[in-house]
Protein backbone atom coordinates (compact mmCIF):
# COMPACT_ATOMS: atom_id res chain seq x y z
CA UNK A 1 0.00 0.00 0.00
CA UNK A 2 1.62 3.57 -0.68
CA UNK A 3 2.32 5.89 2.18
CA UNK A 4 -0.04 8.23 0.93
CA UNK A 5 -2.98 5.98 0.90
CA UNK A 6 -2.11 4.42 4.07
CA UNK A 7 -2.07 7.70 6.23
CA UNK A 8 -5.61 8.51 4.37
CA UNK A 9 -6.79 5.39 5.87
CA UNK A 10 -5.06 6.18 9.15
CA UNK A 11 -6.92 9.85 9.25
CA UNK A 12 -10.43 8.70 8.16
CA UNK A 13 -10.01 6.00 11.09
CA UNK A 14 -8.95 8.51 13.81
CA UNK A 15 -11.88 10.76 12.78
CA UNK A 16 -15.01 10.08 15.01
CA UNK A 17 -17.99 10.38 12.96
CA UNK A 18 -20.95 8.75 13.97
CA UNK A 19 -24.04 8.35 12.21
CA UNK A 20 -25.93 11.74 11.82
CA UNK A 21 -22.14 13.34 12.33
CA UNK A 22 -20.29 12.35 9.44
CA UNK A 23 -19.02 15.79 8.64
CA UNK A 24 -15.14 15.25 9.97
CA UNK A 25 -14.47 12.41 8.32
CA UNK A 26 -16.10 13.40 4.74
CA UNK A 27 -14.02 17.02 5.31
CA UNK A 28 -11.07 14.24 5.09
CA UNK A 29 -12.40 12.35 2.19
CA UNK A 30 -13.28 15.87 0.35
CA UNK A 31 -9.57 16.56 0.76
CA UNK A 32 -8.25 13.27 -0.20
CA UNK A 33 -10.40 13.01 -3.23
CA UNK A 34 -9.91 16.66 -4.95
CA UNK A 35 -6.70 15.57 -5.83
CA UNK A 36 -7.76 13.44 -8.87
CA UNK A 37 -11.51 14.40 -9.01
CA UNK A 38 -12.55 17.43 -11.60
CA UNK A 39 -15.18 18.16 -9.02
CA UNK A 40 -16.00 17.81 -5.18
CA UNK A 41 -18.53 19.02 -3.56
CA UNK A 42 -21.47 18.22 -1.19
CA UNK A 43 -25.41 18.07 -2.30
CA UNK A 44 -28.74 19.19 -0.01
CA UNK A 45 -28.63 15.60 1.70
CA UNK A 46 -25.09 16.16 2.98
CA UNK A 47 -23.50 13.35 0.54
CA UNK A 48 -20.30 14.35 -0.33
CA UNK A 49 -19.12 13.50 -3.89
CA UNK A 50 -15.95 13.40 -6.42
CA UNK A 51 -16.57 13.80 -10.21
CA UNK A 52 -14.10 13.02 -12.61
CA UNK A 53 -15.35 14.19 -16.37
CA UNK A 54 -18.86 14.96 -14.98
CA UNK A 55 -20.06 15.89 -18.33
CA UNK A 56 -19.39 12.23 -19.60
CA UNK A 57 -22.12 10.52 -21.42
CA UNK A 58 -21.00 7.26 -19.26
CA UNK A 59 -21.68 6.89 -15.79
CA UNK A 60 -20.09 4.86 -13.00
CA UNK A 61 -20.91 5.13 -9.61
CA UNK A 62 -18.88 4.22 -6.61
CA UNK A 63 -21.10 4.34 -3.27
CA UNK A 64 -19.75 3.73 0.27
CA UNK A 65 -20.25 4.49 4.03
CA UNK A 66 -18.57 7.45 5.49
CA UNK A 67 -20.53 7.20 9.11
CA UNK A 68 -19.41 4.54 11.80
CA UNK A 69 -21.02 2.73 14.51
CA UNK A 70 -21.47 4.97 18.18
CA UNK A 71 -22.58 3.47 21.39
CA UNK A 72 -23.24 5.28 23.99
CA UNK A 73 -22.08 3.95 27.16
CA UNK A 74 -24.92 3.88 29.82
CA UNK A 75 -23.42 1.76 32.60
CA UNK A 76 -20.04 0.38 34.02
CA UNK A 77 -20.27 -2.47 36.19
CA UNK A 78 -17.50 -3.08 39.04
CA UNK A 79 -16.69 -5.79 36.99
CA UNK A 80 -15.92 -4.08 34.17
CA UNK A 81 -18.54 -4.78 32.31
CA UNK A 82 -20.35 -1.96 29.91
CA UNK A 83 -23.86 -1.60 29.46
CA UNK A 84 -24.70 0.47 25.97
CA UNK A 85 -27.80 2.38 25.04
Amino acid sequence: MRQESFDFLKSVLKSPSPSGYEQPVQEIWRAYTSAFSSKVYTDVHGNSIGAVNPQGTSRVLFAGHCDEIGFMVRYIEEKGFLYFG
